[in-house]
């Protein structure tokens, strides 16, 4: 039966879309709740799992139509749930300070749509609605499933389900999506913690696409340039302050929770901003990011000092004096280090490469990208093998393919055992389109070699006899069905040394940069190689602008730093989409074995381009 919430229509509403303006801002406050239940019970001694599941599926245009978020922590009792829904009630202190509102969960039902709460404590599971009716313009919830309780042997834990109805909620495309949820400064301390393991599940409906991948955000090594404890006047409090400094400008957190530069402020629970202050846009601030951590400030918003925090959860208040203070004391560690870096990247201009030189390092770029195709083809023909083995249902790898025509392609069932234990090992294949067809149309799958106690698998083949063609191959376990979305295109071989344009490719140019004191020797950054001529190492053979690049020694070094960045990076993309094997717990090993191999492959044909060349 539907009941309304004690609030006024008209502040929910507010409330709920200056708090939710997007999916984002709605899995961040879900997420971070699951976090401080974790939190919680880790507080207490408990071993947790630390899983937090987020299943969205999108539609054509950008339509997100579903939203499930599930958290195996503590779980709520027909008590709390209610108390957690009412929206003038206050939440009870967590582990970490970002939910002292005790919003988050409301907002962003009421913000995206209608959504149920499902929730499972101590063997007891417990249910509600929560929307917004639009006919009479109140929230409301159902308080009669919400009256009742059932015994469970379900292990704890909490799952949000929302059916988002609201027409201006937008999703981008899986690797976007994924790379924001990755980014995003609030989440950035959960994505890194060894404690945590947040799934996102992405369903794709136009092309019936399903992707799961682990969010893992890895924290930059870069140069650390400052590090101390300053005082806030006329507060009592203190804040240590950590800046590291980027080889290479990073995006400003100028309205953007993506950006990577910029100083978090942070409470031992939880990071509440990311700024740049008075820098936000100046280009000299876009190589610094760091941590400001303040104590302080964690007691006195568990005092009830929230006039602090901006009132829609964006942060931090900026106008209070609080926060006034710590801006400046944050800008005073900055900016010496601003003022510096601008000085350099404002120096005279750079000196013009030599033609010649220009001339061999664009044969370079063909004959890498050369390589690079061979090693990471567009049309490979081995098994593609999910991330971590981290198979939580049935799926296809590669989940969308190019093929050419008249040319077998491998594609890899993956199951969990648990699916196999219910539905069977006996895999049905099938196209929907006549010019794409499996060469098995039923399969056995079987145990994993490396993992047969949670995975099995099965190979297959398909091929296109005719170009230009798209369909969908489905696979179908009993009552579990996965997908992948194929292309069939011409094959076409690639004529020696030419290449579609200088800007294109996996390498789209090789530069010196007369940085100083950089932290590495070469680094690979959106398909630039980078040789940083101030490196010690590096300044007494190659000078600025690549000169002395002639000499043996010269040749004898770019060579090697050409090869170390190509070979790292082509690594790396080979591990990440199953071209090379990755171990599990021998990940670094693995990747180091990668790059010998591909050193050992591929050095010397770099050499004999830079040593035959007549500058």
């Amino acid at each position: 039966m539907a009941k309304d919430l004690p609030i006024d229509s008209r502040i929910v509403e507010q409330m709920s879309k200056a708090t939710i303006k997007n999916l984002i801002d709605g899995i961040v406050e879900l997420v971070t709740n699951g976090d401080d239940s974790y939190r919680r019970l880790e507080g207490k001694g408990q071993n947790v799992s630390g899983k937090i599941e987020i299943h969205v599926i999108r539609q054509k245009g950008g339509i997100c139509k579903k939203l499930i978020v599930t958290d195996f922590a503590e779980g709520m009792s027909r008590e709390e749930l209610e108390d957690a829904i009412i929206f003038a009630g206050e939440t009870k202190l967590g582990a970490s300070i970002r939910g002292l509102f005790g919003r988050g969960l409301k907002e962003t039902i009421m913000a995206l749509g209608e959504g149920e709460v499902k929730t499972i404590k101590k063997g007891k599971y417990s249910t509600t609605r929560l929307w917004f009716d639009q006919k009479l313009h109140k929230p409301q919830y159902d308080d009669e499933i919400l009256s009742k309780t059932c015994d469970t042997s379900e292990p704890s834990g909490t799952c949000i389900d929302i059916k988002i109805t609201n027409e201006k909620i937008k999703i981008t495309t899986y690797e976007n999506f994924k790379d924001q949820l990755i980014k995003h400064f609030a989440l950035r301390d959960i994505n890194s913690s060894p404690n945590r393991k947040i799934i996102l599940i992405f369903k794709e409906l136009k092309n019936t696409l399903k992707y799961t991948t682990e969010l893992k955000f890895l924290r930059q090594e870069d140069k650390k340039v400052f590090e101390g404890k300053r005082n806030i006047p006329g507060f009592g409090d203190e804040v240590g302050i950590t800046v590291y400094e980027s080889p290479e400008p990073l995006e400003s957190p100028r309205n953007n929770p993506f950006g990577l530069a910029g100083i978090l402020i942070k409470t031992s629970g939880c990071i509440l901003d990311n700024q740049l202050f008075k820098f936000d846009t100046d280009p000299a601030g876009f190589y610094f990011y760091g941590e400001a951590t303040c104590y302080g400030l964690e007691k006195r918003l568990r005092k009830g000092e929230k006039e602090i925090l901006d009132p829609n959860r964006n942060g931090l208040e900026w106008r209070h004096d609080y926060s006034k203070v710590l801006a400046k004391v944050i800008e005073g560690a900055l900016e010496p280090l601003i003022l510096e870096k601008r000085k350099t990247i404002e120096s005279t201009p750079k000196k013009e490469l030599k033609s010649t030189t220009k001339k061999m390092l664009k044969k370079l770029c063909n004959l890498l990208n050369e390589m690079a195709q061979q090693e990471l083809d567009e049309f490979p023909d081995f098994p593609v093998e999910p991330e971590n083995y981290n198979v939580l249902t049935l799926m296809i790898k590669p989940s969308n393919a190019n093929i050419p025509i008249n040319v077998p392609r491998t594609f890899t069932i993956y199951a969990p055992v648990e699916i196999v234990k219910r539905e069977g090992k006996q895999a049905r294949i099938t196209s929907d389109n006549y010019y794409i067809r499996p060469l098995s149309s039923i399969v056995k799958l079987e145990k994993h070699k490396k993992y047969p106690e949670r995975l099995w698998y099965r190979y297959f083949k398909v091929v296109g006899i005719a170009e230009e063609v798209e369909g969908t191959i489905t696979v179908n376990l009993g009552n579990e069905k996965a997908s992948t979305k194929i292309k069939v295109a011409p094959f076409k071989k690639r004529k020696k040394g030419k290449i579609s344009g200088e800007r294109r490719g996996f390498i789209s140019n090789i530069v010196p940069d007369e940085l100083p004191d950089p932290s590495q020797r070469v680094v690979y950054r959106n398909g630039i190689i980078k040789v940083y001529t101030k490196f010690p190492s590096v300044s007494k053979f190659i000078k600025s602008s690549f000169d002395k690049i002639e000499t043996t020694e010269g040749r004898l070094l770019l060579s090697e730093l050409v090869g170390e960045s190509f070979c790292k990076e082509l690594a790396m993309q080979g591990i990440e989409n199953g071209r090379y094997i990755k171990v599990a717990g021998a990940e670094i090993d693995s990747f180091n074995a990668t790059i010998n191999e591909l050193q050992k492959k591929y050095l010397h044909k770099i050499q004999e381009i830079i040593f035959a060349w007549k500058f």
